[in-house]
């Protein structure tokens, strides 16, 4: 990645001028005033984080700039990519899926930024230092709730450099900028036309995405005016889970039984404990129907098998005849077995969501006068996506309530074969019930398509005027943009469906109950006072299908009982800014500069449900929508206290920087934030910097304005035997679930089983409040040419952080709690046996109450200069040997503490995806038109699970105990080459070595796709 620090902007600017005066002291008075201006022009940089102009070193926040020259290097076709290289950069949502990862509804195929894992809702994304409009759903939305971009709208092509500043933001750029900003700043004033194009081949799964880009721009009217065209198109394919062997290689840990256990160094057994198992398999259904002479399957618990100890099912092929159901290994788990024949979900989930997208983009800008410009920047943006499944469409199982209970069949029902109601009807000691327990991949899966759009204008005017003798910039724009996204999933109608399976025979064939016997329809006619509907919910009479439940499904039968549920989304944003910088006046170490400025916002977002799922399967309409506005005034202020002439020992320059926002949110509230930050430099080659910040993060319209609507979540139970011993404090966790009677040895099953709960908004939310410290040292020695080393320590704090409590936050902060039964307590609810139950189990909703600590230390060492003046080998080489630039960055995470009550504090910190290391090394070479470069990224190793107190808690597939997971390194190997001035082509290869999860990382969802192949070209014209 190449950084182009300012200073050396300014030496490479006066290095020029220099130049041409040695070369040609004749001239040199007629080119004096042009390299001046040249000066000048760097000398005036806007650099994110401050909208003063001016000169720096550095800022006095740490900056990461990615410019397009790395990225047009390594053809990168989206953003993301390239963002996630950096390290303490993720992503929320994204294409690249997890293991058995929900699909979004309105979220498929999105990528928002998410620095230094505070939620993508605490970091601002920018264009040209200027708000985008969000398109993150207030219902079903990718991220967070909050008004995330998604990046993937940000042509590439038009990309001039991205610049990342680490720590606050919201004195200058507004609220939600806590963790940081990312700025995206586009080409102005292009001239030319180039075009590129980019395949990436997935070898393991056998799919290849395709990228075409091209940027066109000139200048009109004597070059008073400048417009610059993008267009981009990308074809990602979707990946199943079923085409990655690290998908389908699955491993997980269970509770092991017998032998399998492991005892501690001192012979006892060891509570909690987990094992390695390969291919787990849920044990409570299977894909053909898991058959039992009772309600219940849970094939390790014994429950489900016939009175010879069988399990049966099903035959796979659709014939109705009986097969043994093969448990596989049991597991101390309650659903989970090691192999057989239960639930597979690699079968049936979504590795990467595919899509086809569309980027067009505008840019222009006139010379209305001599001091005034107008410019126009507009987005034009469409996407099809789409997540190919997530889990089968309908389950039946006995762990399940309502319409998701096993399915009880009489041995006389007509599709069952003679052979099997014998065999049956023998077990059960003649006619009797028997229940399926099935996972209905027959009936397809939970496909989800989005379709969206957006569009955002922006048109400005700025220029100069005349303050005293100083010049000053002005700045104003407007800008609206909209997004909107249409999802489409195919859903089961449970009437329909129980009325295609209850059949017998009409006139000797076998057909639905609905279309043949009277009165059918009437219980599911809707009619009272005197008023009755003309049609069931089942259709006209006749038109319901058959459906053998034993076999597939035909085209006819799929048609009958799904249905498509439709939502839209629409996300509004409207930007009025206006803001002036510049000297007020000039002290003896340089220009006091200010800006200051005004902006008014508003957010609107709705999202409309076509009430299918309200009126086939009871569902709350979760349609939603809500705005608010805010409107801001800021100010900034750059200090110069002490500059490098005035010759004070130590103290080379020294200068202080401040912002100012008082926000005014209709709905949140007053807010005032801000910043101060210092510039010291002890010699030249020396700086240290600081910042100190006090920002905020909005309530986002779903945590506002949400309706209460049905919520499914699974749910660790801190009174399950397994997590009992565990917790912030465990005596006090043990003594609160015996006193709520729960059972020694209880096994919980809503871990491995959802429950389905309520959620909803509030409009009483305030915003977060979040302090954020940075401070750092920057070495640029002259007498090393071309190496530089920094560090900076990162420090936030947030506190009232906005938060949907899920059923494990409610549990804990019931049981963890020394208050004793709390508030919490009553927000879920137990059965006789003391589960969570299926149905109604709990209440949720946004609140202001979490608290998050932050902290970590950053390093960057850079050197970069021709080869034949490396140090020890330079002097081996010649003068032609080309230029080598490596770079390293490493990121030491010290603190990753979260708690959503105030007691429960939770340090993630050294966990395996949270270690204490991670960084890159990077060799970038280049020799005349060749270029190559080779990195290496590194994960640390990691702690399998910060909360375990006894190294036995994990034991591997032999027995081995272990408390880590290892490191992961990945090597990617690219280049490109110019063949004249107009054409080059590049390679790369993404995971080099063809690294493959071991074990250990496969059971804690590591995985890989592979060797991945690129090659591309860009032409020139």
């Amino acid at each position: 990645m190449k950084i182009n620090t300012l200073s050396s902007s300014i030496k490479a600017a006066l290095a020029v001028s220099a130049t041409i005066a040695a070369v040609s002291p004749a001239v040199y008075a007629e080119e004096q005033d042009a390299n001046q201006a040249v000066v000048d022009k760097v000398e005036r940089i806007e650099v994110t984080g401050s909208r003063i102009s001016r000169v720096d070193l550095e800022s006095t926040q740490p900056i990461e700039t990615i410019d397009s020259e790395y990225i047009s290097k390594r053809g990168t076709t989206n953003l993301a990519s390239v963002l996630e290289e950096v390290p303490g950069i993720a992503l929320a949502a994204t294409a690249n899926l997890s293991n058995n990862e929900q699909a979004a509804s309105q979220g498929v195929g999105q990528s928002t930024v998410n620095l230094y894992g505070l939620g993508s809702q605490r970091t601002l994304s920018l264009v040209n230092g200027a708000r985008f409009v969000s398109s993150n759903s207030p219902v079903g939305g990718g991220s967070a709730p909050g008004s995330q971009v998604d990046i993937n709208n940000i042509p590439v092509s038009l990309i001039e450099r991205v610049e990342v500043v680490k720590v606050g933001g919201a004195p200058v750029y507004g609220a939600d900028a806590v963790a940081g900003v990312v700025n995206f700043i586009l080409k102005t004033d292009y001239e030319g036309a180039e075009f590129s194009a980019d395949v990436t081949n997935y070898d393991e799964a056998g799919k290849y995405d395709k990228s075409f880009r091209g940027l066109f721009g000139g200048n009109f009217n004597e070059d008073k005016g400048n417009l610059v065209f993008s267009f981009e198109y990308q074809d990602q394919k979707s990946i199943l889970a079923s085409e990655l062997p690290s998908w389908v290689d699955q491993w997980g840990g269970y509770t092991p039984l017998g032998s399998d256990a492991v005892v501690d160094a001192d012979g006892n057994p060891v509570a909690g404990q987990r094992r390695l198992y390969p291919n787990g398999r849920a044990g409570i259904l299977s894909n053909s129907g898991l058959i039992t002479p009772g309600p219940t399957a849970v094939v390790n618990a014994g429950l489900g098998a016939w009175p010879d100890g069988s399990f049966l099912q099903f035959d796979p092929s659709g014939n109705g005849q009986l097969i043994p159901f093969n448990t596989g290994t049991p597991t101390g788990n309650a659903v989970w077995s090691s192999g057989g024949d239960g639930l597979d979900l690699a079968e049936s989930n979504t590795a990467r969501e595919g899509f086809e997208r569309y980027n067009f983009t505008i840019s222009g800008n006139y010379k209305l006068t001599d001091d005034v410009n107008m410019s126009v920047l507009g987005f034009f943006n469409s996407s099809d996506a789409v997540n190919e499944g997530y889990q089968p469409n309908k389950y039946s199982s006995g762990l399940f309530g309502g319409l998701g209970a096993a399915l009880k069949f009489d041995t006389d029902y007509v599709y069952l074969p003679s052979e099997t109601r014998n065999r049956l009807e023998n077990y059960l000691g003649g006619p009797g019930e028997f229940y399926m327990h099935k996972a209905w991949t027959s009936l397809g899966k939970r496909k989800i398509t989005n379709e969206s759009d957006v569009r955002s204008i922006k048109i400005g005017f700025d220029g100069y005027f005349e303050l005293g003798e100083n010049e000053w910039k002005w700045d104003v724009f407007y800008q609206q943009g909209v997004s909107k996204i249409f999802s489409q999933d195919f859903n089961i109608n449970e009437n329909r469906f129980l009325a295609a399976i209850d059949v017998g025979y009409n006139n000797g064939a076998i057909d639905c109950k609905a279309n043949y016997v009277d009165g059918y329809h009437d219980k599911y006619t809707t009619s009272g006072f005197g008023v009755t509907e003309t049609q069931s919910v089942l259709g006209e009479v006749g038109k319901c299908v058959a459906y053998n439940p034993f076999g597939p499904a035909s085209q006819e039968v799929l048609d009958y009982i799904t249905y498509p549920a439709m939502g839209y989304s629409r996300v509004e944003q409207d930007i009025l800014q206006a803001f002036t910088t510049g000297d007020i006046i000039e002290l003896p170490a340089g220009y006091l500069a200010a800006a200051f400025g005004y902006e008014r916002r508003t957010e609107k977002a709705s999202f409309s449900e076509d009430g299918t799922n309200v009126l086939n399967s009871g569902l709350a309409n979760a349609s939603t929508s809500g705005s608010y506005t805010t409107q801001d005034l800021f100010a900034e202020i750059s200090l110069p206290l002490v500059s490098s002439d005035m010759d004070i020992p130590l103290v080379n320059t020294l200068s202080v920087d401040a912002s100012f926002r008082r926000i005014d949110n209709d709905a949140a509230g007053k807010d005032n934030v801000w910043a101060v930050g210092l510039n010291y430099q002890p010699i030249s080659d020396l700086m240290v910097r600081a910042n100190y910040s006090e920002t905020v993060r909005a309530p986002s319209v779903t945590e506002l304005f949400l309706p209460v609507i049905q919520d499914s979540q699974f749910g660790t139970d801190p009174c399950d035997i397994n997590n009992i011993d565990k917790g912030p404090n465990p005596a006090t966790r043990r003594a609160n679930c015996e006193a709520a009677g729960v059972p020694d040895g209880y096994k919980a099953v809503s871990g491995n089983a959802s429950r389905v709960g309520t959620t909803g908004g509030n409009v009483d939310l305030e915003s977060e409040k979040a302090e954020g410290l940075n401070i750092g040292l920057v070495y640029a020695p002259e007498w090393f040419e071309g190496f530089s080393f920094k560090i900076d320590y990162i420090k936030i704090d947030i506190e009232d952080a906005i938060v949907d409590f899920t059923l494990t936050d409610i549990l804990n902060a019931c049981y963890d709690s020394t208050n004793y039964p709390n508030e919490f307590c009553g927000k879920f609810r137990r059965g006789a046996d003391f589960q969570i139950p299926a149905d109604k189990a709990f209440e949720s909703g946004y609140v202001n109450a979490a608290l998050q600590e932050f902290e970590t230390y950053e390093y960057e060492v850079m050197f970069k200069r021709p080869l034949h003046q490396y140090p020890l080998i330079g002097g081996l080489l010649p003068e032609n040997s080309g230029e080598l630039g490596i770079r390293s960055r490493l990121y030491n995470l010290k603190k990753d503490a979260e708690s959503n009550t105030g007691f429960d504090f939770e340090d993630n910190t050294g966990e395996y995806e949270n270690p204490d290391w991670r960084g890159d090394l990077r060799f970038d070479y280049t020799l005349e038109d060749i270029n190559v470069y080779f990195d290496v990224e590194y994960h640390g190793e990691g702690n399998r699970n910060n909360d375990s107190t006894n190294f036995y808690d994990y034991i591997d597939q032999n027995g081995n105990p272990y408390n880590k997971i290892q490191s992961q390194t990945l090597y990617t190997l690219g280049g490109s080459y110019y063949l004249n001035d107009n054409a080059v082509v590049r390679f790369r290869v993404d995971n080099l070595f063809d690294w493959y999860p071991s074990v250990r990382e496969l059971s804690v969802a590591r995985y890989t796709y592979g060797r991945v192949f690129s090659a591309g070209f860009t032409y020139k014209f």
